[in-house]
């Protein structure tokens, strides 16, 4: 989708502590083998607050930075990779809304895995271009990944989990980036690869905890006869494929882009000189330096990136960011922004 006047206006982010994860090897909570090929520096571990109340300090810095008036707001949405969110059977939208721009517009909670941040930015533009000349929406994503119920080193492989919160302000009229496009696809070739084989469990941890996707790829895997391969195939041309439509919505080539922000996971996952090879995008170019600081967060990474750049004056007026993620079922997202202005933030690590 080609949007015409929307902005991202503001962003922050709520982080925790930086755990060194030879720190977990050490203590026997990551694998050495893993750690080594994975290559990352630390992860983002969030002890104090609740997951919701992390995307409410996120959403309040990204307002102290907004130049959008409370009234303005038709949209709060909150976006999760993760479902729990500290409690069960509840609305952390409404929440997050009653403690940031308050009002009655629509507070919705989305989860579409990893790709919920871009997903939910593509589902936001519609709202603001829909409404007035001063149209917002607020978009938030928190995850957390803490026991019993979810292992940030070994549930899943090749992407150990880091905490934390993500907010954006979209708005009409003017911003920090235009939104020039955004392009949100699905695959389903291969929808069963988190899930399993396992049946329907009645009640939350039936299966047992801590979560173990690796568990339930590798049910999917027998009981499909799929070579795992395919799945990492499948992955890498939705990505292309999304990546093109976007930036062919813009009207935006390879050699226009200045910055790629990606999913934050381990050098397993992405092949940086691959990535080169193929694409001719270098490793400079992405946020791999600073996503392997934090962790996966979830939702969030594509946010915090771009909060990222914009804090640390990376990026200036007329350069051309291009979003990336992907998340389980397998979904797709990416968005394009053309940086218009040079705000003066201060880098805020927490």
């Amino acid at each position: 989708m080609r949007w015409n006047d929307v902005y991202i206006d503001a962003s922050g982010v709520r982080l925790g502590r930086l755990e060194d994860v030879w720190q977990a090897v050490a203590e026997g909570r990551y694998d050495a083998d893993e750690c080594k090929t994975d290559d990352l520096v630390s992860v983002s571990v969030v002890d104090d607050l609740s997951h919701a109340d992390l995307a409410v300090e996120a959403g309040r810095r990204a307002l102290s930075r907004s130049t959008a008036a409370h009234d303005d707001f038709m949209l709060v949405a909150h976006a999760t990779s993760f479902g729990f969110q500290g409690l069960d059977h509840w609305a952390p939208a409404a929440y997050i809304q009653s403690r940031t721009v308050g009002g009655r517009a629509p507070a919705i909670n989305l989860q579409q895995a990893s790709n919920g941040g871009l997903g939910t930015l593509d589902l936001a533009a519609a709202y603001v271009a829909a409404g007035g000349p001063s149209s917002a929406a607020l978009i938030t994503t928190s995850d957390k990944y803490q026991l019993p119920m979810y292992d940030r080193y070994r549930s899943d492989k090749r992407a150990p989990r880091g905490d934390g919160a993500t907010a954006v302000v979209l708005k009409r009229g003017s911003g920090v980036a235009k939104l020039l496009s955004t392009a949100v696809i699905c695959d389903t070739t291969h929808e069963g690869a988190y899930r399993g084989a396992s049946p329907w469990a009645a009640a939350a941890g039936e299966h047992g905890w801590p979560v173990s996707l690796r568990q339930r790829f590798k049910e999917y895997l027998s009981s499909s006869g799929v070579e795992v391969a395919d799945t990492a195939k499948a992955g890498a041309a939705g990505q292309q494929l999304v990546m093109e439509l976007a930036m062919g919505e813009a009207g935006v080539g390879l050699k226009d882009v200045a910055r790629f922000v990606y999913p934050h996971a381990g050098r397993a996952v992405i092949d940086w000189d691959e990535v080169k090879k193929i694409a001719g995008i270098d490793v400079e170019q992405t946020n791999w330096e600073f996503g392997r600081r934090l962790g996966h967060l979830g939702a969030g990474d594509q946010f915090a990136g771009v909060n990222h750049l914009l804090e640390t004056k990376a990026v200036k007026p007329g350069d051309i960011v291009v979003l990336s993620s992907v998340g389980h079922g397998y979904t797709f997202g990416c968005a394009v922004l053309e940086i218009v202005a040079e705000p003066e933030w201060p880098e805020e690590s927490g």
